[in-house]
C-alpha cells in the first residue's frame, strides 16, 4: 500500500503542477454569463489527459470537462468534475463541494497554493460502487468487483511532493479479484484506517484494520472475517519497519510482532513474534499447513495451545521459545498420533540447550502408545535422543541413538531400536487384524531417511507364531507421501502352524513351515511383485491337517481346484496326515503364478503331500489366477464361509 500511494504521490503532484503552467497558455472566451477556458493538453508518465474545458459560472462554481483520461494505463472518456465552490488567484486555486460524475456519491475538496507549491486534498466517500474505483488502481492489482465504500481520505503536499495521507474507509460487501484468480474476495465488511506522514525522506506511518465478516483467498490461503491488524512503523524508500504490530487471529489467538522488511532485496531482514496461550489447532491449520508440501505433516492435524517467542535474522531463525501445553499431533490416515505433550523447548541456534518432553500416549498404526518423558539435546539444527522408552502395550520400544538434523535443505534422522515382548493378541486386536497368539520381539539395528528414502541396514529380526521372521534390504521411498514404496527381502523359519491357523480361520493344521518373500514391493501398501515360497520346516514334529483346512487350501485354486483324496472311509475322519508342504507365487503385472511341492512344468502341482495314516494330498490346478481373485478367495475361507466337505 506504502508504495501504491509513493507512486500516487509522485503523479498527482506532477500532473497538478503541469496542469497548472498549462493554465498559462489558455485561449480565453468570456459571456455574459461565464467564463471558459480551454486548457492545453497534459501528458505525464503514467497520465495523460486531452480536451480540457474549464467553464467558470457567475456564482462562483466551475465545471471542469476533460475528454479523455488516461491513468495507470486505464482510459475515462467524458470526465465532469464539478466545483460548488470555486476560487482562483494569483495566490492560489481551490474546489470546494465537488463532484466526479464517474464517482456518485463522492464529495471532492482541493485547495493549492502558488507562491509555496503546496496543496491539499480530500474525498468524502459515501456508498460508492467500490467497482467504479478500479479505473484509478494499477492494473497488476486485485480490482474491486463489487459492494460498497464510506469514509474519507485526505493527501496533502508541500513544495517537495506528498506530505501526509490519511484515510478512514467503511467496506460493506466489498469485493475483488485478479486476472490469475489467485487473490480474491467477497462480502467483506469491516474498515481500513491509515495515516502517514513525511519527515524529509522518512516516512512515518500507523493503521488498523478491522475485517469483521467475508471471505478471502491470498494463494495459498483461505481466510475468514473475525480478523483485527494494528501496526505502526516506517519506510525510507529502502527499508519497511515494522515497529509494532498486533494481529487477532480468530480462534488462534493474539499474535505481536515487529519486523524489518528489505524492499531491495525483497526478503525479510528481521522480524521478533509472540503470542501466548495459541490455539495450535486453528494456527496450524489455517496459517501453517497451506504452505506445506504434500506430506504427513501436511495431512496432521496439531492440538493443544502453545506460548510462542521467535527471532528471525539474518536469513534464519535465531531464537526459538516454545511452550506446549496439553499439545499433540495425529496424522489424518491415522498413522500416528502423539498426545498430551507438555515441554518447555528453549531453542538456541548457536548455543547448545536440553529439552524435557513430556508425553501422556499416542497410537502407532491404530496401535495405543503409554506415557514418557524424552530427554532431547538439541545442539542448532541437530537434535539427539540417547535413550528413550516408548510403552508399546504390554511391552515397548527401547530407541537409542536418535538423530535428528537438517542437511542440503531436507531433514534426516536415524536410530536403532529394539522391540520387547508384545502380546500378539493385544497387537492384533489393536491394530484391527485378525486375532494372532504368541509374542512380537526383535531388533532394529539401524534405520535411517535421508529426505527421500528411509533404510533399513543390517536385518530387522521378529519373534512370531514362535519363529522368527527377518526382514533384509528393507527400503521405503517416499515415507511421508501419499504412495509410498516399499522393497525388501522377508525370511521365516519355523513359524507354528497351529497358531497360525487357529489365528485366521483356516481350519487346524499342525506342523512348521518357512516362508521366502525375495524381491518383495509394495506400492502404495499393495503388493506389486514378489517371489514367494512356502515349504515345512526340517525336523520332526506332528504333521496334521483337518478337512476344514483341506477344503479351504483346495478352494484358493479355483473351481478347477480339488482334494485328490481315497474317498469312502476316510470321510469319516477329522484329521489327515501329511508328509510335506509347499506352495509358490511369483507375482507379475497382478498375476500370480503359482507352483508346489514338486513343481513340474505345467498341468497339475502338489500343494500338500499325503504321508501316514490316514493320509491326503491336495493338488492344485490353476497355475495363474489374478493376484486380486486369490485375495478374494483368501478372504473368503478366513472369514468362515466355506464349509468343509470330504467325499
Amino acid at each position: 500500500m506504502l508504495r501504491a500511494v509513493t507512486h500516487f504521490r509522485k503523479q498527482l503532484g506532477w500532473c497538478i503542477q503541469t496542469a497548472l503552467y498549462a493554465l498559462l497558455s489558455f485561449s480565453f472566451t468570456a459571456g455574459a454569463a461565464e467564463f471558459s477556458l480551454s486548457v492545453a493538453d497534459i501528458v505525464a508518465p503514467g497520465f495523460s489527459a486531452r480536451g480540457i474545458a474549464l467553464s467558470l459560472p457567475e456564482n462562483g462554481s466551475a465545471d471542469l470537462r476533460i475528454a479523455e483520461l488516461h491513468v495507470q494505463q486505464r482510459s475515462l472518456r467524458n470526465v465532469h468534475i464539478r466545483c460548488a465552490g470555486f476560487a482562483l488567484s494569483t495566490a492560489s486555486l481551490s474546489c470546494h463541494g465537488g463532484s466526479l460524475a464517474q464517482l456518485p456519491g463522492m464529495l471532492l475538496e482541493f485547495d493549492y497554493r502558488f507562491d509555496t507549491g503546496s496543496w491539499q486534498a480530500s474525498a468524502a466517500l459515501r456508498n460508492v460502487p467500490g467497482k467504479q474505483l478500479a479505473i484509478f488502481l494499477p492494473a497488476t492489482m486485485p480490482l474491486p468487483t463489487e459492494g460498497k465504500l464510506s469514509g474519507a481520505l485526505r493527501i496533502s503536499s508541500d513544495a517537495s511532493g506528498v506530505a501526509a495521507v490519511d484515510a478512514d474507509i467503511q467496506m460493506t460487501d466489498t469485493g475483488f479479484s485478479d486476472a490469475s484468480g489467485l487473490h480474491a474476495a467477497e462480502k467483506l465488511r469491516g474498515t481500513v484506517k491509515f495515516a502517514a506522514k513525511r519527515k524529509g525522506a522518512l516516512w512515518n506511518w500507523q493503521g488498523n484494520i478491522a475485517w469483521q465478516s467475508g471471505e478471502l483467498f491470498w494463494q495459498p490461503l483461505y481466510l475468514r472475517g473475525g480478523h483485527r491488524i494494528s501496526a505502526s512503523g516506517s519506510l525510507d524508500g529502502a527499508r519497511l519497519k515494522v515497529e509494532q504490530a498486533i494481529v487477532d487471529l480468530p480462534e488462534a489467538g493474539r499474535v505481536q510482532f515487529a519486523a524489518l522488511w528489505d524492499m531491495k532485496q525483497g526478503a525479510l531482514a528481521e522480524c521478533t513474534a509472540h503470542g501466548d496461550s495459541l490455539a495450535l489447532d486453528k494456527l496450524f491449520s489455517d496459517y501453517i499447513k497451506p504452505f506445506l508440501d504434500k506430506g504427513a505433516l501436511a495431512e496432521s492435524n496439531l492440538y493443544g495451545r502453545a506460548d510462542v517467542d521467535w527471532q528471525f535474522r539474518n536469513g534464519a531463525t535465531q531464537s526459538l521459545r516454545l511452550v506446549l501445553r496439553d499439545a499433540g499431533i495425529a496424522d489424518a490416515e491415522r498413522r500416528f498420533a502423539l498426545l498430551g505433550v507438555n515441554s518447555e523447548i528453549d531453542w538456541q541456534a548457536d548455543a547448545p540447550r536440553i529439552a524435557n518432553i513430556a508425553f501422556a500416549g499416542g497410537a502407532l498404526l491404530g496401535v495405543p502408545l503409554g506415557n514418557g518423558q524424552w530427554t532431547v539435546e538439541m545442539r542448532g539444527m541437530d537434535f539427539g535422543v540417547a535413550q528413550g522408552i516408548l510403552p508399546v502395550l504390554d511391552g515397548g520400544i527401547e530407541l537409542r541413538d536418535f538423530r535428528l538434523h537438517r542437511k542440503d535443505a531436507a531433514w534426516r534422522w536415524e536410530f536403532a531400536a529394539s522391540l520387547s515382548q508384545v502380546s500378539m493378541e493385544q497387537f492384533s486386536q489393536a491394530a484391527g487384524w485378525p486375532k494372532m497368539l504368541g509374542t512380537l520381539a526383535g531388533s532394529i539395528p539401524r534405520v535411517s531417511y535421508d529426505g527421500h528414502e528411509i533404510n533399513v541396514d543390517g536385518v530387522l529380526l521378529f519373534n512370531v507364531f514362535d519363529g522368527t521372521v527377518a526382514a533384509a534390504q528393507l527400503k521405503m521411498a517416499d515415507p511421508f507421501g501419499r504412495a509410498p514404496r516399499l522393497s525388501g527381502n522377508l525370511t521365516m523359519r519355523e513359524l507354528d502352524l497351529d497358531l497360525l491357523t487357529r489365528t485366521f480361520s483356516f481350519g487346524n493344521m499342525q506342523g512348521r513351515i518357512d516362508v521366502d518373500v525375495n524381491n518383495l514391493e509394495l506400492q502404495d501398501w499393495q503388493p506389486a511383485r514378489f517371489d514367494a515360497r512356502l515349504a515345512s520346516s526340517p525336523g520332526n514334529y506332528p504333521r496334521k491337517i483337518s478337512q476344514k483346512a483341506v477344503q479351504n487350501i483346495s478352494a484358493l485354486g479355483g473351481s478347477g481346484a480339488a482334494a485328490a483324496i481315497q474317498r469312502s472311509y476316510l470321510r469319516f475322519f477329522e484329521n489327515f496326515g501329511y508328509d510335506r508342504i509347499g506352495w509358490s507365487c511369483v507375482l507379475r503385472n497382478g498375476v500370480c503364478v503359482m507352483g508346489g511341492v514338486d513343481d513340474g512344468n505345467g498341468g497339475a502341482y502338489t500343494i500338500i503331500k499325503g504321508g501316514g495314516i490316514p493320509a491326503i494330498t491336495v493338488m492344485g490346478y490353476n497355475r495363474s489366477v489374478s493376484w486380486g481373485e486369490l485375495i478374494t478367495r483368501l478372504k473368503r475361507v478366513t472369514q468362515g464361509n466355506m464349509q468343509a466337505v470330504v467325499k
